[in-house]
């Protein structure tokens, strides 16, 4: 196992290092500066997504090469096959950018649906009385493990966008799983969580806070289908874990998503996928960090992007190591869920009416 992570680390490292050269002298995979959700201040690689899916087939790979009959192996390599189509999906968004966000949605169902079939891994309890007793309809564990994993999966796209920010999740929310496995004896999901933290961080370095190279949709997607499908594995294999830790463990990507459809179908009265520059993340950038009316230079810019994480991952932290001490408690985890809604429902109407605290406020 060390060697597995070690050489996931390096190569996811190593390949990082090699993609942001190759985007700054030959533009490859370049991300666009023009657009209501673009916030960077010069044309940066988005193949991060690829650094990271090199660096699991190398940790996969030496799995598969030390202990090729273990069912680390076999669930590792399920899962890295699992996420294929997904992961393919966003790499040509980030190449072309012409696949959509349904397609891409499709793509993420498909890949669940994958790995539905070959491990069974699947919502087959919530321990809330009313959702369990839909699980007992014939089709309805499907349906709702399509519609649970695809919508996480999306849902770490749309915060993605600033330095660090999605990576940065992902990387609180499988440390809050390792912790949960390792509380409960599972080897096997632990190894697996720390085999995915090494290629993330590979990645990471380069991402954050300098921004030399962004997740791009495969990173963001990869990400999101590796987290969730984790968080499902912890509580099918550990029934004395409540099946509502993971979700509070990985809770900002679903309230931002769900917000925002409201936002766009109810509010706005858009479709729900139309992009706009309304999420709270973004209004974090423009309304505490980024002041129009200031001359900033780029590098004081990038800055300003760098420290939007600040506002995220340290709630993320508290609300990931809550979920960890209750884990076993249902009741609260769905307390710390209502917590955080009522939190986040604050802060963006603080910062959509300009109300927010002054001691938020960190504008140049």
């Amino acid at each position: 196992m060390p060697t597995a992570l070690l050489g996931s680390f390096l190569v996811a490292l190593l390949s990082t290092w090699a993609l942001c050269r190759a985007g700054n002298a030959f533009s490859l995979g370049n991300d666009r500066t023009e657009g209501v959700q673009k916030f960077h201040v010069k044309p940066t690689s988005r193949l991060g997504g690829v650094g990271i899916a090199l660096g699991l087939c190398t940790g996969a790979g030496a799995l598969a090469l030390f202990a090729p009959n273990s069912d680390l192996t076999v669930h590792t390599l399920c899962l890295l096959f699992a996420c294929t189509p997904v992961w393919l999906g966003g790499v040509l968004e980030d190449l072309t950018h012409r696949i959509g966000p349904t397609l891409r949605l499709l793509l993420a169902t498909v890949s669940a649906g994958w790995l539905f079939g070959t491990l069974g891994v699947a919502v087959t309890r919530t321990d809330v009385w009313l959702i369990d007793l839909i699980l007992l309809i014939p089709g309805a564990v499907l349906c709702t493990t399509l519609l649970v994993v695809a919508g996480f999966t999306h849902s770490v796209n749309i915060i993605d966008g600033f330095h660090g920010l999605a990576c940065g999740l992902g990387l609180i929310t499988v440390s809050g799983l390792s912790y949960m496995a390792w509380r409960v004896g599972d080897l096997m999901l632990l190894q697996m969580c720390l085999l995915s933290l090494a290629a993330m961080l590979g990645f990471f370095v380069f991402n954050w806070p300098s921004g030399g190279i962004f997740l791009g949709d495969a990173g963001a997607y990869l990400i999101g289908f590796w987290v969730v499908e984790l968080g499902l594995l912890l509580a099918m294999r550990n029934p004395s874990i409540s099946p509502m830790a993971p979700v509070v463990a990985g809770i900002w990507p679903l309230i931002e998503t769900l917000f925002s459809m409201y936002r766009r179908k109810i509010i706005r009265q858009h479709p729900v996928n139309h992009p706009d520059g309304l999420h709270l993340h973004t209004l974090v950038y423009r309304r505490l960090l980024f002041n129009p009316q200031v001359h900033i230079t780029p590098s004081q810019k990038n800055t300003a992007n760098s420290q939007v994480g600040a506002y995220f991952l340290l709630p993320a932290t508290t609300f990931t190591t809550m979920a960890c001490l209750f884990m076993q408690n249902t009741w609260a985890q769905l307390a710390l869920m209502l917590t955080y809604l009522a939190i986040y429902t604050w802060l963006y109407q603080a910062l959509v009416h300009f109300k927010a605290p002054k001691f938020m406020n960190r504008r140049l």
